[in-house]
C-alpha cells in the first residue's frame, strides 16, 4: 500500500460523517454481490459475527451517516471490536488486531500476511494523523433520541482495514467480472457497513 492510497483512505473516512442522503455510500453497493465472491480477505471476525453487529447497529448508523459535522463513531465497529475484546477506552490493542489478522491470513494465499501488515500499519498511520478529529467525534452528544454514542477509532481502523485489505487483493486472487469490478471501485470510496 502506498502513502498515496492512506492520504486518500484518510480523505475518505474523515468525510464519512458528512455524507449527504443523496451519497452513494449511503445507498450501498451498486451491485447485489458479497465482496468475499469477489475476493476473500482476511477478517477480524466470522461473518456470523459481523452480521449479528450489522444487524443490531446499521440503522443507527446509516442515520448518523446523514448527520453533518464531526464524523460519528460507527457502533457496527465497536460491536466487532467488543466482540474480539480489541477495543477498550478509546483504544485499539493493535497486538491482538495484527495476531488476530496473521491468523486469519495464515491459511490463505501467502501474499495476505505481508498485505495485512502494511494494511494495518497504514490505518493506524492513517489514525493518527486524524486522532484530533477521532476525538472530538467520541465527545459528541446524541443527535436524536436513541442515538448511542460509539467511539470513532473502531470505525476507522475497521473501515480502514476491510478497505484496503479489498482493494489490495492479488490480481491472482480477485475475480474479475464486471459485478466485482464495480464492487472494488465502491469500496475504494465507501467503507463495507
Amino acid at each position: 500500500m502506498v502513502y498515496r492510497d492512506i492520504v486518500v483512505l484518510a480523505a475518505v473516512l474523515g468525510s464519512i460523517g458528512t455524507l449527504l442522503a443523496d451519497n452513494p455510500c449511503l445507498k450501498g453497493p451498486p451491485v447485489a454481490k458479497n465482496a468475499a465472491e469477489c475476493c476473500a480477505t482476511p477478517s477480524l471476525v466470522e461473518p456470523s459475527a459481523f452480521m449479528a453487529c450489522h444487524s443490531k447497529w446499521i440503522s443507527q448508523t446509516k442515520r448518523q451517516m446523514t448527520i453533518e459535522g464531526i464524523p460519528r463513531g460507527c457502533c457496527v465497529a465497536e460491536c466487532v471490536m467488543n466482540s474480539t475484546n480489541l477495543y477498550s477506552d478509546g483504544k485499539i490493542d493493535r497486538d491482538a488486531l495484527t495476531k488476530l489478522y496473521l491468523a486469519s491470513a495464515k491459511p490463505m494465499a501467502p501474499e495476505w500476511k505481508q498485505i495485512a501488515l502494511d494494511s494495518i500499519d497504514g490505518c493506524f498511520k492513517m489514525a493518527d494523523s486524524i486522532k484530533d478529529e477521532i476525538e472530538a467525534g467520541a465527545k459528541l452528544t446524541p443527535a436524536f433520541d436513541g442515538e448511542q454514542i460509539c467511539h470513532p477509532i473502531s470505525g476507522t481502523i475497521l473501515a480502514c482495514m476491510g478497505m484496503t485489505l479489498f482493494g489490495e487483493c492479488p490480481a491472482k486472487l480477485f475475480t474479475v467480472n464486471d459485478d466485482c469490478n464495480k464492487l472494488k471501485t465502491y469500496h475504494s470510496k465507501c467503507p463495507f457497513l
